[in-house]
């Protein structure tokens, strides 16, 4: 496949020969097998922080050369020190006492809160909104539209703050970001371990849950976009769970999830009746032709990762390449657009890359040559032949769509072959178009 082909996989497609443990079976079978994945990935860890630059969106890219930015990297830098050395020293421990063992844990656990107090201080217990501006008020009203975001690691207050303004610009809607708290690099990839193979739900798990939950028993709301990244795809995995327990199906249909480089190890969506998981009882009911090709609970789910993102290799890119065989076994379901790119930084690295703005970091841009949207696509499993991810403005209806049946273009998750010929553009999240545009 050429490499700068962005590649597709419209379903999971059984590539890997080896079937990870069920995400509902032994909580430790799944944590060896995580610390095994993780080290087969783990000269891709620096690609999670590179490239260093450019920095298109300026102040609002995580590494772009701020004050805040800086203060910022610095204290992830004495935390990733810290947490390291001491992840090092604890097998030396055990020829102390006990007490100094204690003393010690206790002495650098309390240090490592403090650091990242510095980092998470200030987040409002209802999440934190996008910024609000004279060029704000001009946008055009969804009030029937709610936009919730949940970070990933490595995220305090200035960068959460970023995220949701950088969103909030590329589609114009209000965001409100739920805060997964940082505890630096290393205690948050051991937090997503944990996490992943415990089912482990943290308080913003909850705080997420109980803000979509809201939005979707809301009077007059037609559409929640749950947009999650990193960590925040593996706590979204466990939220649509709840979601699935405990919500009406026709609410859910109003429920859109969009994710950027995410660790989950499975995203449920399951059929809405048992009719649609035959490929005839699909196209036909009782002998008669049905249109319920997408009767899925969720109505739309997408994925979007970076090639050589560890993040990605870690979680979406390895699950996805990995076709159940019974229903016990993990499902992972949306589509995946794959940027033949490294970096994980949700602004420098994804929202730059596939939604770049204009000059005055307002609008999205048309694509130029280069650019995520303008490259060819391969589809995993399908003849390499590129297909275009140009915009279409016939078919860009969906962000501003008033009814859910414009919401739904093809994911290509029922087994509906011909749908993949609607690659154009890749997403139903598309940014706002500068009005001045003709």
């Amino acid at each position: 496949m050429p490499s700068r082909f962005a590649q597709v996989i419209p379903r999971q497609v059984g590539e890997n020969l080896e079937q990870a443990p069920q995400y509902t079976g032994s909580p430790w079978e799944l944590f060896i097998y995580d610390i095994k994945l993780f080290f087969r990935n783990i000269l891709y860890m620096p690609c999670m922080f590179l490239p260093l630059a450019p920095w298109p969106s300026g102040p609002l890219d995580e590494q772009y050369p701020s004050l805040a930015n800086i203060c910022d990297i610095s204290l992830h830098v004495i935390l990733f020190v810290a947490q390291l050395g001491f992840l090092i020293s604890l097998p030396f421990l055990l020829y102390f006492p006990v007490s100094v063992f204690a003393s010690y844990i206790m002495g650098v656990l309390l240090l490592n809160f403090t650091i990242c107090r510095l980092l998470n201080r200030g987040i409002p217990k209802d999440g934190l909104k996008s910024t609000e501006d004279e060029y704000t008020q001009h946008w055009q009203k969804h009030d029937d539209e709610r936009w919730i975001f949940l970070n990933g690691i490595c995220v305090g207050k200035n960068w959460l703050q970023n995220n949701v303004d950088r969103l909030s610009r590329t589609f114009h809607r209000p965001i409100v970001g739920v805060h997964n708290k940082t505890s630096g690099v290393v205690f948050d990839i051991i937090q997503c371990l944990i996490q992943r193979s415990f089912l482990f739900a943290t308080p913003d798990v909850r705080e997420c849950y109980v803000l979509v939950k809201k939005a979707l028993y809301q009077p007059g709301v037609k559409r929640v976009v749950l947009i999650l990244h990193s960590q925040g795809g593996i706590e979204g995995g466990m939220i649509v769970d709840w979601l699935l327990n405990e919500v009406p199906q026709d609410l859910l249909q109003y429920l859109e999830i969009y994710t950027f480089g995410i660790i989950a190890n499975h995203f449920n969506n399951p059929y809405r009746d048992v009719f649609v998981h035959t490929k005839q009882s699909r196209m036909m009911q009782n002998g008669e032709p049905t249109r319920r090709r997408h009767n899925r609970a969720i109505s739309h789910i997408e994925h979007y990762a970076n090639s050589n993102d560890f993040a990605c290799r870690f979680g979406v890119l390895h699950f996805t390449k990995q076709l159940p065989t019974h229903p016990l076994q993990n499902r992972f379901m949306g589509k995946v657009f794959i940027n033949p790119r490294p970096g994980h930084q949700l602004n420098q690295h994804y929202l730059d890359s596939m939604f770049p703005l204009d000059p005055t970091n307002r609008f999205a841009r048309d694509p130029q040559p280069g650019d995520f949207m303008d490259l060819k696509v391969f589809i995993e499993g399908e003849s390499p032949q590129g297909k275009p991810l140009q915009h279409d403005e016939n078919y860009m209806v969906s962000a501003r769509s008033k009814t859910k049946e414009d919401l739904r273009i093809s994911t290509g998750e029922t087994g509906d072959e011909t749908a993949i010929s609607n690659l154009s553009p890749p997403a139903a999240i598309v940014p706002a178009e500068n009005p001045g545009r003709k």
